[in-house]
């Protein structure tokens, strides 16, 4: 009779200590997984990304001032359709567009911790070929004050918003988007709206990241706090889903634009440690439309093609604007 009393302590003594662990673990598991969320989901904000920086100008060798002289700079807002926030950007005239917004366009899309005015030197090459320029700041960047980055996947309403203010503007113009390492995961996935696809005429990545899972992943590579990749990422990926509704897959650009038909121009770098060379690479190849192009560099590190390859970027980019004039 003894005996079997202390079998019952024992089992309950086990089954106390087997729930003190699982609450333990969830709860540093809920813990981490809000860690990971709030670190990959507000990755910069609008104080760190306002303003034009003189250092940015320097390298790209651009006069800000200069650059608002030659060109009429309009300032512009929309509301956002998917949560109400107010979307900034800029219009940029080309000068043959005598101010008229009917008239073929480029939106273009800046990449993390940029904003509207970093897109300028990108800008004026498509503006000295006759293309109006729309650039905007994306989500919590600059005067974007919309809570959350995420990869593109939100980020990618406020594209589409401003492809629809375009299409009313210039209903039967060219309409084109380029984007770069951040943006080009949100003209990426934007893409996934075959309607949004339909409205626009061409589209260029620039280092485009491809995967927000990865780069969580990676993200938590270079904290080192001695934990599994694995089990950090899924927490992240649980509580991303429970705060926002989508996990770090849905952000997946290569299942998103594996439809589109339009001209798309991928540009990566074999050296690129930000967006490695696969995610081009996986991108272009997912694209089953024949209008596609690859261009690859041996030497220039992230985003560095337009400096180091101008000439060959504008001859590249030029390829592709011949498709649809």
């Amino acid at each position: 009779m003894k005996k079997g009393i202390k079998k019952k302590k024992g089992v309950k003594i086990l089954l106390i200590v087997a729930i003190i662990v699982l609450l333990l673990f969830f709860g540093m598991s809920y813990f981490l997984g809000s860690q990971v969320f709030m670190g990959s989901t507000q990755l910069v904000t609008p104080e760190t990304t306002t303003g034009v920086k003189e250092s940015f100008w320097d390298k790209y060798q651009v006069d800000f001032e200069s650059f608002c002289n030659t060109y009429t700079v309009e300032e512009v807002e929309i509301t956002s359709s998917f949560d109400g926030h107010i979307i900034p950007a800029d219009y940029i005239y080309a000068q043959d567009a005598q101010n008229s917004k009917d008239h073929k366009t480029v939106i273009m899309v800046h990449g993390l911790g940029g904003n509207r005015y970093t897109n300028y030197p990108n800008a004026e090459m498509f503006l000295q070929r006759g293309y109006n320029v729309l650039s905007y700041d994306q989500r919590s960047s600059n005067e974007n004050t919309a809570k959350y980055t995420t990869f593109g996947y939100w980020e990618r309403y406020d594209l589409i918003d401003y492809i629809e203010y375009i299409k009313e503007q210039a209903p039967n113009q060219i309409i084109g988007v380029w984007g770069t390492s951040f943006g080009g995961a949100t003209a990426g996935l934007a893409m996934e709206n075959k309607a949004v696809e339909e409205s626009i005429d061409f589209l260029i990545l620039d280092c485009p990241v491809s995967s927000m899972k990865w780069m969580v992943e990676e993200e938590m590579r270079k904290m080192d706090i001695g934990l599994p990749i694995s089990y950090m990422t899924f927490c992240g990926n649980v509580m991303n889903r429970i705060k926002l509704g989508f996990s770090y897959e849905d952000a997946d650009v290569s299942k998103a634009i594996a439809q589109i038909e339009i001209p798309v121009l991928v540009i990566n770098s074999k050296v690129d440690t930000v967006t490695p060379q696969f995610m081009g690479q996986d991108i272009y190849d997912a694209i089953q439309g024949e209008k596609k192009r690859i261009w690859t560099v041996e030497d220039s590190e992230h985003t560095e093609m337009w400096l180091e390859h101008n000439q060959e970027y504008k001859d590249r980019v030029d390829e592709i604007l011949s498709m649809v004039e």
